[in-house]
This record gives C-alpha cells, sequence and structure tokens, in this order.
C-alpha cells in the first residue's frame, strides 16, 4: 500500500493539489514576464535610433546656387568661370562693357580695346588660335565670334577645354540675346540676365533718343528724311538691308539706298539709283578718293561734303562704342533736329516799366 499522502487517498482517488499561496508566481512565468518586459523596453530605443523621430543630427545639404549652372548654346558651366579666353575683338569689347574683363586671362592678337585688353595675354586669332598657349593657360572657356579650325577644334576638346560661339546678330534682337548670354556666362543666370538686358537698354535707348528727335523734325517743314548709305569699301561694298549694320542705320533715321539688296554688295548694274543724300564711309576712305572715282565724283552728297568718315572698326565690335557712333550719325544728318531751342528773351512788364520810370 501507498502511504497516505502519496497523491492518492486511502479510498483510491486522487488527492486535490495544495492550494497555491497567493502573490507567488511559478517561475517559468517569472522568465516570460521578464522577457516581455525587456522587448517592450528594446522596442523603443530601436525607434529612436533609426525612426522618423530620431534627434541625432542630420548632415546639412548645400545650398543649391540660383546663378549656376549656366547653359548657352552646347556649353554648360557648373560654376563661375574664373579665366575665360576671348578670341573675338568683338566680344572681347563687350566683355568689357559688361564689366566682366577681369575674367579675362587671353584674348586674341587684335583685341585692342579697351586699352586693358590689350594688356592680356595674346594667344592667336579665331582662325589660328595659339592652342600651345591656351593650353598653358588652362582657361575654363573659349569664346568666338567664328568656327575653329577642325584640328585646333579637337586639340582644346582633347585637353578638357570648352569652346563656345556665339556668332555676330543680324538685327538689334539677337544683339540684346547676345549682350544677355555673355552676362549668363560671366556672372550668372539671375545677375547676368539683369546685367545684360540693362546694358542693351541703355543703349537702344539713346539710339531711340536720338531716332524721336529725327522723326519729330522730319514733320516740320524744315525737315524730310534723308537716304543714306553705310560705306566700307569702294566702289559699292556697302552694309545691306540682310546686315546689322545696315538696319542699324535705319533704326538712326535713315532710309538705307542699298536696303533692298544683300551680302554687302550694291549692285554695280543699279548705279543708276545710288544717289544717297548722306555718305557714312570707312576713315580709310578720304573725299579726294571719292571725288577721283568716277562712279562718286558726280554725286551731290560728294559735291556738297556731305561725306563722314568713322571708324567702321569701332562701329562693328556692336559695343557701347557703336551707340556712339549711331547718335553722332543722327546729329550729322540731321543737325536740325538737335539744335536747342532758342530762348526768347522775355518782354519788360508794364509794371517793370513803371518801377524804371518812376
Amino acid at each position: 500500500m501507498q502511504p497516505v499522502g502519496a497523491g492518492k487517498t486511502e479510498t483510491g482517488r486522487a488527492a486535490p493539489a495544495a492550494p497555491q499561496k497567493r502573490g507567488i508566481v511559478p517561475m517559468k512565468k517569472k522568465r516570460f514576464w521578464a522577457a516581455l518586459l525587456a522587448l517592450c523596453l528594446l522596442i523603443p530605443l530601436t525607434a529612436c535610433s533609426g525612426g522618423e523621430g530620431s534627434s541625432a543630427p542630420q548632415p546639412e545639404e548645400d545650398p543649391i546656387d540660383p546663378e549656376y549652372p549656366v547653359k548657352v548654346g552646347d556649353v554648360t558651366l557648373d560654376e563661375k568661370p574664373e579665366k575665360v579666353v576671348s578670341l573675338s575683338p568683338s566680344l572681347t569689347e563687350i566683355i568689357f562693357d559688361l564689366g566682366y574683363g577681369d575674367q579675362l586671362c587671353g584674348v586674341s592678337n587684335y583685341c585692342d580695346y579697351p586699352p586693358e585688353a590689350a594688356q592680356l595675354s595674346a594667344m592667336g586669332t579665331g582662325g589660328s588660335p595659339d592652342v600651345s598657349a591656351i593650353q598653358k593657360a588652362a582657361p575654363d572657356l573659349v569664346l568666338l565670334s567664328a568656327g575653329l579650325p577642325e584640328e585646333e577644334w579637337i586639340r582644346l576638346q582633347q585637353a578638357d577645354i570648352e569652346v563656345l560661339v556665339l556668332p555676330r546678330p543680324s538685327d538689334l534682337e539677337g544683339l540684346k540675346e547676345l549682350y544677355v548670354s555673355l552676362a549668363r556666362l560671366f556672372g550668372g543666370d539671375i545677375s547676368g540676365r539683369a546685367a545684360g538686358e540693362e546694358f542693351f537698354e541703355k543703349q537702344s535707348a539713346r539710339l531711340e533718343a536720338a531716332a524721336e528727335k529725327v522723326e519729330a523734325y522730319c514733320r516740320t517743314d524744315e525737315g524730310k528724311k534723308l537716304s543714306a548709305v553705310y560705306l566700307r569699301m569702294l566702289d559699292y561694298v556697302t552694309a545691306t538691308g540682310d546686315t546689322l549694320e545696315g538696319k542699324l542705320l535705319e533704326a538712326a533715321g535713315f532710309d538705307n539706298i542699298a536696303g533692298a539688296y544683300g551680302e554687302w554688295l550694291f549692285p554695280y548694274d543699279m548705279a543708276s539709283l545710288y544717289t544717297p543724300d548722306v555718305i557714312f564711309c570707312d576713315e580709310s576712305i578720304t573725299i579726294p578718293m571719292l571725288e577721283q572715282n568716277n562712279n562718286y565724283k558726280g554725286l551731290t552728297a560728294v559735291k556738297e561734303d556731305i561725306v563722314y568718315s568713322y571708324d567702321f572698326t569701332a562701329f562693328e565690335r556692336l559695343g557701347a562704342r557703336t551707340f556712339d557712333i549711331l547718335t553722332d550719325m543722327a546729329q550729322k544728318g540731321y543737325p536740325g533736329a538737335f539744335e536747342e531751342p532758342a530762348e526768347e528773351e522775355a518782354e519788360p512788364s508794364s509794371e517793370g516799366e513803371e518801377n524804371t520810370g518812376a
């Protein structure tokens, strides 16, 4: 027989389990609750270390530059260029006019204006660049008005030097675009654009002011609109209607006598129509030369000395000097339009007369 208390009663029935005391947790349950508590504590720590609410410092992003990159044509500049080579006398002069001359490190052999340009290193010409000198200077950009010879272009590309061609414009809108493109390259997309537009507006305003005076004068009994010619070379190399120079002549208030023709040539077989009231010519052409030329000596403009010579090289650089010459052309052709009205002498008042005689 099993002793009493060994799990069965004397009657053979299973003994009831001994009642457990309140407040006492079995060992297995203690371990479960301890593991659960540790897990609950671990989850918030993990969330804090990598979640959206993390207070850990984040790396600062570089501020976006509103000025660069700038894209003009096929060239993109990621930052402001510090060294630029200009192989175009026209572009060089405009760059100085815009105020960016200090960013040039080299120019063409023909860049002689302003005087500061002539002090920079000469690096050949657009047609024959000194590639070795350019490579040594390591510019951020090379500017031209016309394309380079293929061999030199390839050598510069192999040296990782950007080359940009900005052709001469054919009208005033194109001239504005040229100013803005250059200013954006040198000054940035926002500041440069504003500078280019401001420069164009300033120059065009001078031309418009002169043209308005001419137009007003031509409406008077004394004035009439004059025909003129922009004579580049003898005999008939003139600014035709397809050229910027021809359009500028008209913008200054003249009828361009070669306006109906193209490619800088007035047709020889139309010589009978070549009768300008005013001749504007390059300074290389003199009055004696015209007086001795069979195609010019009979013209009224030559006989009456209505011939004005200018440095057309300066005119064709398309900077501020172009507009200086244009306004002077208007003044020379229409002097009456620019005369200041004479001040009328004030008549003495009757009161003044009485006071004087008192």
